[in-house]
């Protein structure tokens, strides 16, 4: 069990509830990770914004990001939720708290969770297609057989 006594299951690190929704997952891991990312400015005697970004990236980050394509947010309310982890703590770190989101993460050279869990799961999409995952390709997706565009055979239907 982790923390509080609770009826549902915990199954590779996501807590999973009775209607399979994981806004229950999504609240204990922004919770953890906002606890997490507070302490790095609690406990960091340094102001030097690369430290800190990697600190984010090293103890905070793994977090939001574990196993996502399990548990992958698709509602705007749980990936606002989640994203807002990232965005506050970028917010914080000197020089930065008047820029948009997006040049803040454009001057810090990384991407926002929302692209990255894009990326983890057309990897593991990649991974069924190919083999690489211990998954039927064809129980999840259909690749189109015939196409009028132009490009590759790796069009999924």
């Amino acid at each position: 069990m982790h923390g509080k006594a609770t009826t549902e299951p915990w199954d590779l690190g996501i807590l999973i509830d009775n209607k399979l929704t994981m806004s229950q997952h999504i609240c204990t891991v922004v919770k953890k990770a906002r606890t997490r990312a507070s302490l790095i400015f609690k406990r960091f005697h340094s102001r030097h914004r690369a430290t800190l970004l990697k600190a984010f990236i090293t103890y905070v980050r793994p977090l939001l990001e574990h196993a996502t394509p399990v548990w992958s947010p698709f509602s705007v309310k749980d990936i606002t939720k989640i994203e807002s982890v990232q965005r506050s703590f970028i917010k914080r770190l000197p020089g930065l708290s008047n820029l948009p989101y997006t040049k803040r993460l454009e001057v810090l050279g990384i991407d926002s969770l929302e692209i990255r869990w894009l990326r983890y799961d057309l990897v593991f999409v990649h991974k069924m297609l190919f083999g690489f995952a211990d998954l039927k390709f064809s129980d999840y997706f259909t690749l189109r057989t015939s196409s009028i565009t132009r490009g590759h055979d790796y069009k999924l239907f």
